[in-house]
């Protein structure tokens, strides 16, 4: 917001600047020392006047000069450099326009900061309650902090807002009809009379900002419309300015008028305009004496009555100071703090187990569900880890040999086979073929108790449990191909549920952390979007 008034006052510096040097160029001042006392100061009072940097002179500065310029008036009657003259004025102007922009400006922030407060609490009964609450205890326990606010609060009465008066009748009808206690109806009423009046008060000052903000001096015109001015033309131009200047201070600084629901602030800047043409301002009836006078007084009003007004509507009508609000938690968190060191001290060793065992578990979950699941990723990317397997290759094929030789050998000792028979019998076998040895199966399996002794009925149900080790064994390799297929699909399930867990916790807590500053940014945005509307 300062930013904002820097820049109006170094635009109105720099063109102020500008038309006085096209006028003190063909001055016949050649030096600083051929000018009189009188002149001497105005240059220096100029000189230090700085309207470039980021701080305005302070209302204090510039009341010190006016007085120094009066005083030089009373006591010297020598003649001046009317041009110096009404550039010192002009400056003095200047800075005392910037001060009261941004004194307005930045007054009118606490005031919709307070108008949120009374919106956040207004209508909310538990709100209301500790509003009552904290106010009644505050009074209670600390009678002078209460006193010394009530003593400031009703120090010049004269200048306060009008407040419209309490309907006792409306009040008690009202109360009756929505069945609260008389305690909440008060509280509301009270809370709905302050917000109402500080918005009234704060649609004033955004007339008074508006009107500032159109109405700032136009030396920048009169610099295009003329290339050269003589003495007389300059003082005439830049007094003209001056006076409606002050004219507008003293406007927008007028007492505060009583505001109803349905009536809109006098002050605009249509009011404004009309009132300068009823005054009928000739440049030729004004004088630099007059000028400073009027400035002089507006400083010392400002300082005196109006930022003090100010301040005393924000005490009456704004939210309660961060004592008030803030005592009640404090005390609270002084006894729950107190108990909780107290049970700390008490149970420090099995608050000092729990951290331990708090720290080995964070420990042991990093350690074994983060970083040996990622390690694990990793090897089975680089294929450095196979043990992910139910069955070797060699074992499935010996199995498949054995079984190979036992149909061979059975096939050559009981049925008699030739070689070429038995070679293709093994081929066969290979192939999962075993019609011929369960052929025999069958013809032994019809006398079971005989040929179980004297038979072969023994031998051929061991070659089927090794061929049923074998299809097993097949099973197992093809559920190791796929094991082997999906590895990596494995290793990432492994780790992503700690990892889901670790990024939840963490996003809560940057949720935590960034929800609280949001809420801040909130709290600071609405107030300001409300004073920019």
């Amino acid at each position: 917001m300062d930013s904002f008034v820097n820049e109006q006052v170094k635009r109105l510096d720099t063109a102020l600047t500008q038309l006085f040097e096209k006028n003190f160029e063909r001055s016949q001042v050649k030096n600083f020392n051929s000018l009189n006392d009188k002149d001497q100061f105005l240059f220096q009072a100029v000189q230090s006047l700085d309207l470039t940097s980021t701080t305005l002179p302070a209302f204090e500065k510039i009341e010190e000069y006016l007085e120094k310029y009066h005083s030089d008036v009373k006591v010297t009657s020598s003649s001046t450099d009317s041009a110096l003259e009404w550039l010192f004025v002009a400056k003095c102007t200047i800075a005392v326009y910037g001060q009261v922009f941004s004194n307005l400006l930045n007054f009118t922030l606490p005031i919709s900061e307070s108008i949120d407060y009374w919106n956040s609490i207004h209508g909310s009964t538990l709100q209301e309650l500790y509003y009552a609450l904290q106010n009644y205890l505050m009074s209670q326990l600390f009678p002078i902090h209460s006193h010394k606010m009530n003593v400031q609060a009703n120090n010049n009465n004269n200048n306060r807002l009008s407040i419209p008066s309490f309907d006792a009748l409306k009040f008690f009808n009202l109360s009756s009809f929505h069945h609260r206690p008389v305690i909440l109806e008060i509280v509301r009423d009270e809370i709905h009379l302050k917000k109402k009046c500080l918005q009234q008060f704060r649609s004033e000052q955004a007339a008074s900002l508006g009107i500032l903000l159109l109405g700032p001096p136009h030396f920048d015109e009169n610099n295009q419309n003329h290339s050269e001015l003589s003495h007389a033309e300059f003082a005439s131009s830049v007094a003209k300015e001056i006076k409606e200047c002050i004219e507008m201070i003293k406007y927008v600084m007028q007492p505060s008028v009583t505001l109803n629901e349905n009536k809109k602030p006098e002050k605009n800047r249509h009011h404004f305009q009309q009132r300068l043409s009823s005054m009928d301002l000739k440049s030729d009836d004004l004088r630099a004496q007059d000028m400073t006078m009027e400035l002089y007084q507006i400083v010392n009003n400002w300082t005196v009555t109006y930022n003090q007004k100010l301040h005393r509507t924000q005490l009456l009508y704004g939210a309660p100071s961060r004592f008030t609000r803030y005592w009640i938690p404090a005390v609270v968190s002084y006894f729950v703090g107190s108990w909780v060191v107290r049970y700390g001290f008490r149970r420090k060793e099995d608050i000092a187990h729990w951290m331990e065992e708090a720290g080995k578990t964070a420990y042991d979950f990093t350690l074994n569900w983060i970083w040996e699941p990622v390690l694990k990723v990793y090897n089975t990317i680089r294929l450095k880890d196979q043990r992910l397997s139910l069955l070797s290759k060699e074992g499935l094929q010996s199995d498949l040999d054995s079984l190979e030789r036992m149909v061979v050998g059975f096939a050559r000792d009981k049925l008699h086979l030739s070689e070429s028979d038995l070679s293709h019998l093994a081929s066969d076998v290979r192939e999962g073929d075993m019609s011929v040895l369960l052929k025999e199966y069958e013809k032994e399996i019809k006398n079971p108790l005989k040929n179980a002794i004297v038979g072969d009925l023994l031998q051929t149900i061991l070659i089927q449990v090794q061929k049923t080790k074998v299809d097993v064994d097949l099973a197992m390799s093809a559920l190791d191909k796929l094991l082997k297929s999906n590895e990596l699909n494995f290793a990432f399930l492994a780790v992503a549920p700690s990892m889901l867990l670790t990024w939840a916790s963490a996003n809560w807590f940057k949720n935590i952390v960034q929800g609280r500053s949001h809420q801040k940014a909130k709290k600071i945005g609405l107030p300001m979007r409300e004073t920019l509307r």
